[in-house]
């Protein structure tokens, strides 16, 4: 099981929404996926069971998630402003670009060089095949590292951007 089934350490959990946003701005290792818990879901940013978390090195006790100023300290404020911004004018008009860059032709090369959308090889669909490696070891770390990180979706859109949505009015 990933982390021996234990909690990871405290540094690596998440707890802090303008921390890990300012994370993943700056450090191209770290990445984090918005799932849909995120626009309906607001008991994902409680520790409503009191687990032990721990401390981090810099001395914060880790428990319910740091939300932003805006959010009131309000987990369900923060989940209905995250729905109302998932659900602008906005984010239906630009939507396409996610597109291009989840399931679209900036998924893979030079595109998404381009658009800084590379991750481990190992995330992409058929750039490995398990059954061609006779190293036991290797290829039980690969699998390992595939089933603990994830893959990128199929890419189903190669060659041309994905239109855009016209506007609601």
């Amino acid at each position: 099981e990933l982390q021996s089934g234990r909690f990871d350490c405290p540094d690596r959990l998440f707890f802090d929404v303008g921390g890990c946003w300012n994370s993943c701005l700056t450090s191209t290792s770290d990445v984090k996926e918005l799932t849909p818990e995120f626009f309906t879901c607001p008991e994902i940013f409680s520790n409503t069971n009191n687990f032990p978390l721990g401390e981090t090195q810099s001395g914060v006790n880790i428990s319910n998630v740091k939300l932003p100023p805006w959010a009131k300290g309000s987990a369900y404020e923060f989940v209905r402003l995250h729905r109302l911004a998932l659900e602008s004018e906005y984010v239906s008009l630009n939507l396409n670009h996610w597109v291009d860059l989840i399931f679209g032709y900036k998924q893979r090369g030079p595109e998404a060089a381009a658009a800084h959308n590379v991750f481990h090889y190992l995330s992409y669909e058929g750039s490995v095949d398990l059954d061609k490696i006779t190293d036991e070891v290797d290829r039980k770390a690969t699998e390992s590292h595939i089933q603990n990180f994830g893959q990128t979706p199929s890419q189903l859109l190669i060659k041309l951007p994905h239109p855009t949505r016209n506007p609601a009015d």
